[in-house]
């Protein structure tokens, strides 16, 4: 089964009037949105450049030698923009209002696109290895609205014009999450012109907003996937999903370019045993929780990570799971069920990543 490299390589030269706009180039829209095009891109929402330009640009700013030195979102950025800086379906496609902050409150990424069919999609930009980042998903059990959903909204509203007609909003990880968020809070006169909101492989939102009408008239447009051992897109309570096939195994399909697809197509499956176990024991492990053990359930997960001088999620790769329990048995003000919960979705990461 083909993934959406093959999909950029066979389609390379079939323009958006020949074959419509589908999933998959949702998907390579929402993970351009990690692409580093800082410099290239410009800020400035009246500014564009075309997507050849900034591949051209940002291939002679970074080699292969600087993919191998990143983590794992970098080479596939680098993979991405090598198949798209000559892609005729792409070339003419206009970037504009690249927006990427961190700090101590988190992570924020967004960047839109028009194409020369008249389509604008706005990407938000998902989780990436910090801890940091991974930290603000799971602050989504206790704390709404996160920093980066209240920017992903004043991007939403400060970023469309009256000459978008027809309007897609998407995300990969915590930018499906940004982009259900944006189009729920956005003004009414631009969300009427939205056609479609992708989550791939996001996190959900707790009960009160699931089942507040924002949600249920979000998701009558909503598209949501996610692989079959999904863990990110388990976080917390989300309508109906569709099940992909991975290349990756367990906690690395969450790299959404191991997807499996045929044409636009996503080549579905059900999900596996395991994250449905996840998907059940977090929900009924949150709703036992009051706000403040949901807290103190987050500061000592992300507590682990800061006692093991872990910053970047890729660490774990040389974390054991001895190690882990070694660091729990200095956890002496949670729990047992706490522990427990912890050492599953940690062991989940762990064995995912080795």
């Amino acid at each position: 089964m083909k993934t959406v490299f093959d999909y950029l390589v066979y389609y390379k030269d079939v323009l958006f009037d020949s074959y419509s706009f589908n999933d998959v180039d949702s998907l390579i829209f929402s993970l351009l949105s990690y692409v580093k095009f800082e410099g290239i891109v410009p800020k400035d929402k009246k500014e564009s450049i075309s997507l050849h330009k900034a591949c051209e640009l940002f291939l002679e700013k970074f080699s292969e030698k600087d993919a191998k030195k990143e983590d794992w979102l970098f080479p596939i950025s680098y993979k991405l923009v090598k198949l798209l800086v000559n892609s005729k379906r792409f070339y003419y496609v206009k970037l504009y209002h690249l927006v990427t902050t961190t700090d101590s409150k988190g992570q924020f990424g967004a960047i839109t696109f028009r194409l020369p069919n008249g389509i604008t999609y706005i990407a938000y930009e998902g989780t990436d290895s910090s801890v940091v980042g991974w930290k603000e998903d799971f602050e989504l059990m206790f704390q709404y609205p996160i920093a980066s959903q209240i920017l992903s909204e004043e991007y939403f509203n400060d970023t469309l014009n009256l000459f978008d007609r027809e309007i897609y909003v998407g995300g990969h990880s915590k930018g499906g999450n940004l982009a259900m968020y944006a189009y729920m809070n956005g003004k009414s006169y631009y969300k009427k012109r939205v056609k479609l909101v992708y989550n791939f492989d996001g996190p959900g939102f707790l009960d009160d907003i699931l089942f507040s009408s924002l949600y249920q008239e979000m998701s009558t447009k909503l598209r949501m996937f996610v692989p079959k051992d999904s863990v990110v897109g388990m976080i917390l309570g989300h309508g109906e999903y569709v099940v992909v096939n991975s290349k990756n195994k367990a906690i690395m399909q969450h790299d959404a370019s191991s997807w499996e697809c045929f044409g636009g197509y996503f080549a579905t499956t059900t999900l596996s045993k395991k994250s449905e176990k996840l998907e059940q024991n977090l929900k009924e492990y949150l709703n036992g929780m009051s706000l403040d053990e949901k807290k103190s359930f987050v500061k000592t997960f992300f507590a682990i990570f800061e006692k093991s001088s872990i910053t970047n999620i890729m660490q774990l790769k040389e974390f054991k799971i001895s190690t882990l329990l070694s660091i729990l048995k200095e956890v002496t003000n949670v729990p047992s069920s706490t522990k427990r919960n912890l050492v599953a979705i940690l062991r989940m990461l762990i064995t995912g990543m080795n």
